[in-house]
C-alpha cells in the first residue's frame, strides 16, 4: 500500500492527482480549503481510501496542522511508501513591482513557499524512524527558471521552492532512509490559475496575449493528463535521481 497527501486538492490538477492516485488503489489525503465539500464525489467512491482535510494554507499553522492530521490517520505502517505533493499555489499578483496589492504579496508568500516548507517539515519529521519509502513532490514552475514582467512575485516564490528542494535533498543525503525531494514544472495546465492569467490586465502582464492564444489553439494540457504524466513520474525508479524536473523533458 500507498500513501500520499496533496494539498490543493479541491480542484484543477490537485483533484485530478487525488482522483487518479485513487483509481490507482492508494490511500489519500487531500487538503484544501474545501476540502471536504469538494471531494465528496471521490469520497462517496473511495470512502476507505480518502481523506479530506480542510485547511487554508495561508496561514501557517493549519498547514502544519493539517498535514500532522493527515499523518495520524493515514494507516503508514501499513504503507511501502508515503509521499506529499506539494501542488497548492497561486499565481497572483499578477503586478510589477511598485503594484503590488500588499495583501496578494503577503499570501503569495505564505501559499507558495511557507505552507510547502511547513508541510515537508511536517512529514520528515514525523516519518524519519519510518521503514517507508519517503517521497516529496513540490509542484513548481518554469517561471522558476525564466523572469516574467508581471510575474516576479509569482516568479520568486517558485525559484524559492526550488531551491529549497535542492537544499533539503542535500539535507538528506547519508541518511540511513533518505527522502527524496524534487520540483516539478508540470507544463501549461488547463486550470482556474490560466483562467486568472487571461483575466489579467495586459498592461502589468505583457504575456497575456500568449496565455490567451494557448487556450485558444488547444495548446493546454488537460488536469487529467497532467496528473496521469506526474504520477507515472512520481512513482517511476527515476523519481529523485534529479531535484528540478520538467515533465516535458521525460
Amino acid at each position: 500500500m500507498h500513501a500520499f497527501i496533496v494539498t490543493g486538492a479541491s480542484r484543477g490538477l490537485g483533484y485530478a492527482i487525488c482522483e487518479t492516485l485513487l483509481a490507482d488503489g492508494d490511500f489519500v489525503a487531500g487538503i484544501a480549503r474545501n476540502a471536504a465539500a469538494a471531494l465528496a464525489g471521490l469520497g462517496e467512491r473511495h470512502a476507505e481510501r480518502l481523506l479530506a482535510i480542510n485547511a487554508d494554507l495561508a496561514d501557517s499553522g493549519q498547514a502544519a496542522a493539517a498535514v500532522h492530521s493527515a499523518l495520524q490517520q493515514l494507516p503508514l505502517t501499513e504503507c511501502a511508501s508515503i509521499t506529499l505533493i506539494n501542488n497548492a499555489g497561486v499565481v497572483t499578483p499578477i503586478a510589477q513591482a511598485g503594484h503590488y496589492p500588499a495583501d496578494q504579496l503577503v499570501q503569495a508568500v505564505a501559499i507558495n513557499v511557507t505552507a510547502p516548507m511547513l508541510a515537508a517539515d511536517a512529514l520528515l519529521r514525523a516519518t524519519d524512524a519510518l521503514p517507508a519509502r519517503r517521497r516529496i513532490l513540490n509542484i513548481s514552475s518554469g517561471a522558476a527558471a525564466k523572469a516574467y514582467p508581471g510575474w516576479s512575485v509569482y516568479c520568486a516564490t517558485k525559484a524559492a521552492l526550488d531551491h529549497f528542494s535542492r537544499s533539503a535533498a542535500l539535507e538528506q543525503e547519508g541518511k540511513a532512509n533518505p527522502a527524496q525531494i524534487v520540483a516539478l514544472y508540470p507544463g501549461v495546465v488547463d486550470t482556474d490559475m490560466q483562467g486568472n492569467i487571461r483575466g489579467s490586465n495586459e498592461g502589468q502582464f505583457p504575456q497575456k496575449a500568449r496565455f490567451d492564444a494557448l487556450k485558444a489553439e488547444g495548446g493546454l494540457a488537460t488536469p487529467a493528463a497532467a496528473a496521469r504524466q506526474i504520477v507515472d513520474y512520481l512513482t517511476s525508479p527515476a523519481f529523485g535521481s534529479q531535484q528540478v524536473v520538467d515533465i516535458r523533458d521525460l
